[in-house]
Parts: C-alpha cells; structure tokens; sequence
C-alpha cells in the first residue's frame, strides 16, 4: 500500500482497536475483529523487560503484504523523549505498517524532535513510504499547543485524545464526562480542522460491559466533529461503527440541499430546504458529506 492509500484508508477510519504488543494470541483476535486499523501497543500495555521481546515476536504476526480488506496496522510507539523510541520506530519501519501512534503529543518542540528521529530512521532504512503519524493528545501541555497548529508536522493525519493521562495529568480521578475533558476534545477538533487533518479520535470507553455509556459518549464525540474511537474490547466495535457512520437522513439532507443549491437562482445568496434556511456554509457542508470536498 502506497502512502496516499494508507492516509486515504487512515482518515476513513472509524474503529481503532489497542491490543497489547506482548500478547500474540490477543494480537492475532484483533486483526480478525473486523475493526478499521488495530493499534499494537508498546508503551503502556507492556511492562519494561517485556519491550524488546514484543517487538522482535511482531514479524510473525504481521504478514507483510496487506490488502484493503485487512485492517491497518499501527504500532503505538513509547514517548519520543523515551529511549525505546528509536527501536519502536525501527520495527514500525521493518513491519511497513501503516502508520504509528505517537503518545504524549505536543505540537511544537516536542513534534520536531520525533519528526527528526524517524526522518532520520527512514534514511537509514532507505524506506520508500513516510511513516504516518496519529498524535495522541493526552497531557496538558498537548492540550494548550495545540494553539499553535502550526507546528504539526505534515506526517502527521489525525490527532485522537486520551483522557484518562489528561486526567492524571490534571490530578483528578478520571470520569467519562468531565469538562476538562470537554475543553480538551473541542481544543483537539479546532486543531484538527486548522490543520485540515482528518476527523480526530475520540479516547476510550473504559467501561467495556456499558454499551448505553460507549453509545452515548461515542454520539457526543460524533456531534463534537470526532470522527472515530479508539476502542479496547471487540465487543466495542459494532456500536462506535454505527454511531461514526453518515445516516440516511444526513446523506438525505446534504442531497437536497446540494440539488436544492444548483437550482436556485444564483442572485439568491440563501434557500429553504425542509423548512431550514441554507446559505453557503451549509452548502459546504453537504458537498463535504456527499464527499465532494
């Protein structure tokens, strides 16, 4: 896969599923769970002496030539700053996986940095893909940086959020609904969309048995301009599908206001459809659902 189908299938994504990095059986259910892209985790899910083991025991689950029916492969990698990260980045790029995910994203210095050790890498490997970036805002620091988007590096897709470290962060037990959490996710959709990166990823559910809570949480996301979970159990897969899908009444809605538009009058800058009134921002919109923007 080239790397305009790997950001194409990447920004498409709605279903990312962790699994750890040192659990093969656990590895080889994930990539027969139907999610969009499984996340193989090497920072948290794995403790310290286990790192180096999980990452050599990778070759033999990924097969190295993947179809658009497989999902994507992604390896979250341990913090830049940490010295595990140029060996994660070396098996990211042995692997040819679809992209990583970087923990503890914080646009500015930090971006740079990373960005200079996988270019780097990349020479050295003399690969013929750059390896895609989704940068896990996840601290404080993440948060208040992401002011300034310019400083996102052009590797970089998508941004997602993880509550439970802001939470830590912030030194505060973790909720699902907080507004801290609140401010941080709508501070990662305007990042997002300055950026003109894909539709961010919302953090986990942690509740695995609470689908009323995955469904509820996964809509607000989703009205919040989320366009994908991350998910931690299989089970989670179906719901957060269904809820980051377009609907019928949405496709429905954007149809006839983009019909509705190139029938008017053009000396009319505004038209009701359904009783709305619809002006040019709105038009914006459905071209965007009807995936003509």
């Amino acid at each position: 896969m080239n790397n305009e189908e790997q950001k194409s299938r990447l920004k498409s994504a709605r279903t990312f599923l962790f699994v750890p990095g040192d659990q093969p059986d656990r590895i080889k259910k994930a990539l027969a769970a139907h999610a969009d892209a499984v996340i193989i985790d090497l920072e948290d899910a794995v403790r310290q002496e286990s790192k180096g083991a999980a990452r050599q025991s990778l070759a033999s689950l990924i097969e190295t030539k993947r179809d658009a029916s497989a999902p994507l492969i992604l390896i979250r990698t341990n913090e830049a700053s940490s010295p595990e990260f140029i060996e994660d980045i070396k098996a990211a790029l042995d692997l040819n996986v679809d992209a990583i995910m970087l923990p503890k994203f914080v646009p500015g210095e930090s971006a740079v940095a990373a960005e200079k050790v996988i270019s780097q890498q990349e020479t050295l490997a003399g690969a013929q893909n750059q390896l895609l970036i989704i940068g896990l805002v996840e601290t404080t620091a993440g948060v208040l940086n992401l002011l300034n988007s310019s400083l996102i590096p052009e590797r970089v897709q998508r941004l997602a959020f993880g509550a439970a470290d802001l939470h830590a962060d912030l030194g505060i037990s973790y909720s699902s609904s907080n507004p801290n959490s609140d401010l941080a996710m709508a501070a990662i959709v305007l990042a997002s969309a300055s950026a003109k990166l894909g539709a961010p990823i919302d953090s986990p559910h942690f509740a695995i048995a609470d689908e009323t809570g995955l469904r509820e949480r996964s809509t607000f996301a989703h009205h919040m301009g989320f366009g994908a979970k991350l998910c931690i159990h299989p089970n989670q897969l179906a719901t957060v599908s269904e809820v980051f899908t377009l609907s019928e009444k949405e496709r429905d809605w954007a149809l006839a206001v983009h019909e509705r538009w190139n029938k008017r009058d053009e000396s009319s800058g505004a038209l009701l459809v359904d009783g709305a009134l619809v002006d040019e921002a709105m038009v914006k919109r459905a071209k965007q659902i009807l995936g003509l923007l």
